[in-house]
């Protein structure tokens, strides 16, 4: 099986439909040998924040001299970005390969693995094969019945901040949606639970965290609140937008969680804060809060729920090299699942004008038209008016201006010093006119095409 064949099988593996559950993947992982069972694991769930504190996490543990193994999907830039060892992307000889031994190990199965199944296992074979110190691992969708609860004694489990998002799955309230999530935590295991906000939803209020901390010590797992601020005054975070605080602070906690047994397994690594800290100044995670032009300023961000929006609109209005009195334009394309009506209310009071665009992925996107309806209404309820105009364009570059991108937009996520980047932030104030690309994730890539 070469590259090719590999990623069709991945694309057409469990076409007869999903088993809920991880019944499935772990019958796969058994007939594999059970790889996950020879692994230290960083297990991260949560619906916004969990790339930038594996980000924090992998750079940090590089840094100490670890190989360090690292599961996300979907991916954003590159398709082997998804799986990673030692700070590098997968090897297209060594995914194939992981997924022929996925593949020879399904075709006695009854009921085959689904694509996310099948190249869940596949990764962990590969860190299993390949000795990997510590793998960290984002669960793709809730918690639960993810194909990545599998693992029986995880290092820790990390709950980045909870909020609305995949309803039709999850369930439609912020409580359903945190048990779920809860439910990687494993008895006796370290659980780290972010600061996050309260929600309100049918007019009642949540406290995802409050609920989090309830399940996971019902699961048997020993919480931690990472509420107080444990970052270093002096340290310059290397991801920009406001609401990386909170991520950079959770990830320092979930470090110091698990030095103690890290120091105990690889006792001739350099395993300390102030490593952790020159690992975790290299980070990158581009197509969040990322400023990749300077003239124009074009600000790009993966935002696609409410409070992932509202994290979006407060980084604008707290961003220190943006002077008052700038010109926000929004530009916008998003999946028709998402909750885009309530991330319209979130942002558009801060722009002048607003521009939708259509997604990549047609089948799956809104339609640039609907969104540009749903946008007037929104505009007439908020009673912006004349304020903001909405505009509808067939293509990202058609909405934006002649630009050229500074440095280079998808850098290795632990490759070098943020100041060293194109696309650091700036010595003196932007003023002027500054381009919002926000709504999904997918939109992040065509600054590359």
């Amino acid at each position: 099986m070469d590259f090719q064949e590999a990623l069709n099988y991945i694309e057409n593996t469990g076409s007869s439909g999903i088993k809920p559950g991880t019944e499935v993947i772990k019958e796969l992982l058994n007939r594999l040998g059970n790889p996950e069972k020879d692994l230290n694991v960083i297990h991260v769930a949560g619906t916004n924040g969990k790339g930038s504190v594996c980000t924090y996490l992998e750079c940090a543990l590089v840094e100490c001299g670890l190989k360090v193994g690292r599961y996300a999907s979907p991916s954003v830039f590159r398709y082997l970005e998804r799986i990673r060892l030692g700070g590098e992307d997968i090897t297209e000889s060594d995914y194939a390969e992981a997924v022929s031994a996925v593949k020879a190990a399904a075709e006695e199965m009854e009921f085959k693995p689904t694509g996310f199944e099948a190249e869940t296992a596949a990764a962990l074979k590969y860190f299993a094969d390949k000795k990997a110190d510590v793998i960290i691992v984002e669960c793709g969708m809730g918690g639960l019945e993810d194909a990545t609860n599998i693992f029986d004694r995880p290092l820790a489990c990390v709950f980045t901040s909870v909020s609305m998002d995949h309803m039709a799955f999850l369930g439609d309230d912020p409580e359903k949606i945190a048990v779920n999530k809860a439910g990687i935590t494993k008895e006796n295991t370290t659980v780290i639970i972010s600061r996050m906000p309260h929600i309100y939803c049918k007019g009642k209020e949540y406290d995802p965290a409050g609920i989090l901390e309830r399940e996971a010590g019902l699961r048997g797992g020993i919480c931690i609140r990472a509420d107080k601020d444990i970052i270093p005054a002096d340290f310059k975070n290397p991801l920009p937008g406001a609401y990386q605080k909170d991520n950079l602070n959770t990830a320092l906690y979930t470090l110091n969680a698990v030095e103690e047994r890290l120091r105990k397994f690889f006792p001739d690594k350099s395993i300390s804060y102030d490593i952790y800290l020159k690992g975790i100044s290299k980070a990158s995670w581009p197509g969040r809060y990322e400023r990749i032009c300077d003239d124009p300023v074009i600000i790009r961000d993966g935002a696609h729920n409410p409070a992932a929006a509202k994290a979006l609109y407060e980084s604008l209005d707290k961003d220190g090299y943006l002077e008052e009195g700038v010109r926000i334009h929004l530009i916008m394309g998003v999946f028709k699942d998402k909750d885009y009506t309530q991330i319209l209310r979130i942002m558009l009071p801060c722009a002048v004008s607003f521009t939708a665009i259509d997604l990549p992925d047609r089948k799956r996107g809104l339609p640039a038209d609907e969104l540009v309806r749903v946008a007037e209404n929104v505009s007439d309820e908020l009673g912006l008016g004349d304020r903001i105009a909405i505009l509808s364009a067939g293509s990202l570059d058609d909405a934006l201006p002649t630009y050229s991108v500074t440095g280079d937009t998808a850098s290795n996520i632990c490759e070098v010093p943020a100041s060293d980047r194109g696309y650091s932030a700036p010595d003196s104030s932007l003023s002027g006119d500054v381009y919002v690309v926000f709504g999904s994730l997918s939109l992040m890539q065509l600054f590359n095409s």
